[in-house]
């Protein structure tokens, strides 16, 4: 047999193609893989699927479904997608997450008559790609570039797990392309709060000032990527401050809502502040998602957060005192929205959002991106495995972020396409 791969190497958001020619034809060929993600070594993943090939002697995994398998649509990167952990030493994956080694996926390719293996190196960043940690003015942060980028300066805001670590997965693909990267820590980090509650927008001013006078990013256009509870901040941000001139936010919301740790706690308390002052927030009644998982457990269904918000929503009196004035923000701004999300209702808040844009006659480009069977995914595709973040046990039943394998697959990787596009593209006048 002869396989053909379009790359070996490659960012690890970049799809592959894979075809194999000169077998019998109509014969059967698997393809199976292994993977161990490069910070937590001794948890192995796998999958595979088996083709039957043409009259050609062709098998072809972009435009070929499988006969049996891990996954079953046309799709080279099916493979990738549907791996699931096979060997275990106990380890989370969500610990000491690092871009310094690339992901190695194995491929093993056995017809009746031959087997072949092929090697997958998958990068994080590229070899130019600079790193360096910013401690300045009280800003906790890394700043990740080229010496020749393109100028444009994007600051990274993550959700509500407060870690640097998770966030480098998506900003070194990113940064490798030629953008000025900045993510940073707003609470959970030294000299920051410890929890995500009464998190003061000053902060963040000054990492507006750092970006416009830093020599590197030196820009008063700044751009902003916001990921669920991030996505919140970023729309709070740019309604704010004139400066944010492109917006991509994934899962987001429409509302501030109350914080974390409050909800746990009973503290009502909100997640934002400013000069002191509690930003307006809509309360979440933590019995509604009590009541919610005890009626999912009974009916032996998956549980979730996304009917708490959105009952909590329905019953609060200052709904547009906490709306975020999306419209008041001076940005071109995407969003990207599953309509499975079962952790909040991100679809209901961006159909919500671009309504009340259109209703004021928003000058700037808006955008959303909607996804029929994707949940709440990473916003990047093909590193960890969808199997492990769509679903856990949880006491008696089981939690879901919501969706697909495959919905959270395409939407993840036709989302992050259309994000880098996006910020490539010239400001709305």
């Amino acid at each position: 047999m002869n396989i053909y791969l379009s790359d070996t190497e490659t960012l690890v958001d970049d799809r592959i193609r894979v075809k194999i020619t000169k077998l019998s034809p109509d014969s059967k060929l698997k393809v199976s893989m292994k993977m161990e993600l490069p910070w937590c070594k001794g948890e192995y993943f796998s999958s595979y699927a088996i083709f039957r090939a043409n009259e050609r002697g062709e098998v072809d995994l972009d435009t070929d479904k499988p006969i049996e398998g891990s996954y079953d649509t046309a799709d080279s990167m099916g493979l990738v997608y549907s791996l699931k952990k096979t060997s275990t030493e106990g380890k989370n994956i969500a610990e000491n997450i690092s871009i310094d080694e690339p992901i190695i996926m194995n491929m093993l390719f056995e017809s009746s008559i031959e087997r072949k293996q092929v090697k997958l190196k998958r990068l994080f960043k590229t070899d130019e790609l600079i790193i360096k940690h910013v401690s300045e003015e009280g800003i906790n942060g890394k700043l990740l570039y080229k010496e020749k980028s393109n100028n444009q300066t994007i600051l990274m805001l993550g959700g509500s797990d407060g870690s640097m670590r998770s966030l480098a997965l998506l900003a070194a693909p990113l940064a490798s392309r030629g953008f000025n990267v900045l993510m940073v820590s707003y609470f959970a980090s030294e000299g920051l709060p410890d929890k995500l509650e009464k998190i003061q927008l000053e902060y963040f001013e000054k990492i507006f000032k750092w970006i416009e006078q830093n020599e590197i990013t030196n820009t008063k256009e700044i751009f902003v990527h916001g990921t669920s509870k991030g996505g919140e901040l970023a729309l709070l941000l740019a309604s704010r401050y004139k400066q944010i001139k492109k917006v991509v936010v994934v899962e987001p919301h429409a509302y501030c809502f109350q914080a974390l740790d409050g909800m746990m706690s009973g503290k009502n308390i909100s997640s934002w502040s400013y000069k002191g002052q509690s930003i307006p927030f809509i309360k979440v009644d933590n019995n509604i998602f009590f009541e919610t998982q005890k009626t999912d457990v009974e009916k032996g269904i998956p549980f979730g957060f996304a009917s708490t918000y959105k009952k909590s929503i329905e019953r609060a009196t200052n709904k547009e005192e906490a709306r975020i004035k999306v419209e008041n923000a001076k940005a071109d701004i995407l969003m990207i929205a599953g309509k499975e999300d079962n952790i909040w209702n991100s679809y209901d808040g961006c159909t919500e959002i671009l309504k009340n844009l259109k209703n004021n006659n928003y000058p700037y480009n808006v955008e959303l991106l909607v996804y029929e069977e994707m949940g709440h995914p990473l916003p990047i595709p093909y590193i960890i495995p969808l199997s492990e973040t769509i679903s856990m046990k949880m006491e008696d039943g089981v939690f879901s972020s919501g969706g697909t394998i495959e919905g959270n697959a395409e939407g993840q990787y036709k989302s992050w396409k259309r994000t880098i596009e996006f910020y490539k593209e010239p400001l709305s006048e």
